[in-house]
């Protein structure tokens, strides 16, 4: 029976290790400390992860850091909670690029500019979020759903009437009550679901920082999240009308209907901070990626539409061009920022 393939691979544990060998990368896995290792090894060009997520402590070579960047594959390193230490993919080094930075660069530096941007990610925000709880077809969520749709672009009320309705979507076995604080230190989780978000938006993070870097804007300079030492504001912002992507995940694999979550899955420590097995970690971004590759009808110029006008596109590629659609807006070859369509 052939083994099924994601575009995610997860090397978790202490000794794994990417490496090079006859021109072969070497994935090592080990995640259970009492079998051996698990050993891959593939020519990058059939490869079929697109992500690698590392935890643990291990090893990755730099010419297996410079085969992956070069073929655009995103290397993404989380620590024993999940959230995100760093990510490593390729850059665009191009005179579009460069043109791509100084015209974002102009657009952060007028008040006008990031004002309507920072509107229309908010508003892309909240419909993807008012979309997705009507999708779950819970009658009290769509009762209530009316205040969500009112919250108009204050992003403080929405995300607030937001995980109160997503709260009811989990089950009282999990003690979720709240996602935890969207500082950028955020606290450590100290339930399940709250651990698997954070997986699932450090993952989601990684995959829009590719695309940020990949067409040569800076990841730095954002529009709506306020600039710190070390944080990606530009990642963050263009991050918001997707988190439903993860929220939609960690639902499923939290709903009681697929008893995909087990006791035995997931402990705790003497501080109370939730730690998650690797067979729970792998499942959750395995049923992620399915998440992302999800087609569905987008008013794409580009590639062979259907008889209504539209594109079937997988749902992370709409992060990519919203990308595109950002550097397009900054250097005014798009007169309107277009996210969702």
């Amino acid at each position: 029976m052939r083994q099924q393939h994601f575009h995610v691979k997860f090397l978790k544990g202490y000794g794994f290790s990417i490496s090079v060998k006859n021109s072969k990368l070497i994935l090592k896995n080990c995640y259970d400390p009492f079998s051996k290792p698990t050993i891959e090894e593939w020519f990058v060009k059939d490869m079929p992860y697109q992500r690698i997520i590392l935890q643990g402590k291990g090893y990755i070579s730099t010419e297996s850091l410079s085969l992956l960047s070069e073929n655009n594959r995103t290397v993404v390193l989380l620590d024993n909670r999940g959230k995100q230490i760093t990510l490593c993919h390729g850059l665009r080094d191009s005179l579009t690029a460069t043109k791509y930075k100084i015209a974002q660069y102009d657009t952060f530096r007028d008040k006008s500019n990031r004002s309507y941007l920072t509107q229309q990610i908010l508003k892309a925000k909240i419909q993807s979020q008012i979309r997705f709880l009507k999708s779950t077809s819970h009658q009290e969520i769509l009762a209530n759903i009316c205040k969500l749709e009112k919250s108009g672009i204050s992003e403080a009320v929405s995300s607030r009437d937001y995980f109160d309705n997503y709260t009811k979507l989990i089950d009282v076995r999990f003690g979720f009550k709240k996602r935890n604080s969207v500082r950028i230190e955020k606290k450590n989780a100290t339930d399940v679901i709250n651990a698997l978000l954070n997986y699932g938006y450090a993952v989601l993070a990684g995959q829009i920082s590719s695309y940020i870097n990949g067409i040569g804007l800076d990841t730095y300079y954002g529009f709506m999240h306020k600039n710190h030492t070390s944080f990606q504001s530009l990642v963050y912002d263009m991050m918001e009308p997707f988190r439903w992507l993860v929220d939609y995940s960690v639902w499923k694999i939290s709903d009681a209907k697929s008893s995909r979550i087990s006791k035995k899955q997931y402990a705790y420590t003497r501080d109370g901070i939730v730690v998650l097995e690797y067979d729970l970690i792998r499942k959750f971004l395995e049923l992620l990626e399915r998440t992302f590759q999800k087609e569905r009808q987008y008013d794409y110029r580009h590639g062979k539409k259907t008889r209504n006008g539209l594109k079937s596109v997988k749902e992370i590629t709409v992060a990519k061009i919203m990308v595109q659609n950002l550097a397009e807006y900054c250097t005014g070859k798009q007169k309107e920022f277009r996210i969702q369509g």
